[in-house]
C-alpha cells in the first residue's frame, strides 16, 4: 500500500472502540513519553511500572515495550474497553494505517480492526 493512501485513510478513520485489536495485542513500541503519561494516569508505583513495562534500546533509541502483549494488558477483558482511554501510547492512536506506514505492526494486524477492513473494501471497490 503507498503512503498518501494509508495517510488518506488514517484521517478518516473512526475507531469503532470495539477492542479487537487490543484483544490481539502485540509488541508496540512506547516512547518515555507514552510510559510516563501511563504511569501518571493510573498512578503506579515504581515497582507496579517496573512489573508492567520492560526498557531496552534499539538503534539508540530508548524504547519500552508492555511486557503482557497478547490480549493488551491496558484492555479491561470484562468490557472491552482500553484502562488508559485517557492517555492510550501513540502507537495506539496511529492505528491502523499510519502505523502500518510506519512499520508499527504488520497487515494481519490492520486486518484485524473491522473497521479498517470496511475501508479498505469501500477504496477496493471505488466506494469513498
Amino acid at each position: 500500500m503507498d503512503v498518501p493512501l494509508l495517510e488518506k485513510l488514517q484521517s478518516k478513520f473512526k475507531c469503532s472502540k470495539c477492542g479487537k485489536c487490543c484483544s490481539v495485542g502485540g509488541d508496540m513500541e512506547l516512547s518515555l513519553y507514552d510510559v510516563i503519561g501511563i504511569e501518571l494516569y493510573l498512578d503506579l508505583s515504581v515497582d507496579e511500572s517496573e512489573s508492567i513495562f520492560s526498557y531496552e534500546t534499539i538503534d539508540s533509541r530508548n524504547v519500552y515495550h508492555v511486557k503482557s502483549q497478547r490480549p493488551c494488558y491496558f484492555l479491561d477483558k470484562l468490557n472491552k474497553t482500553c484502562i488508559v482511554q485517557g492517555s492510550k501510547p501513540d502507537a495506539c492512536h496511529k492505528y491502523p494505517f499510519k502505523l502500518y506506514a510506519q512499520g508499527g505492526c504488520n497487515l494481519d494486524a490492520v486486518l484485524t480492526c473491522p473497521v479498517a477492513v470496511k475501508m479498505l473494501e469501500d477504496h477496493l471497490k471505488g466506494v469513498e
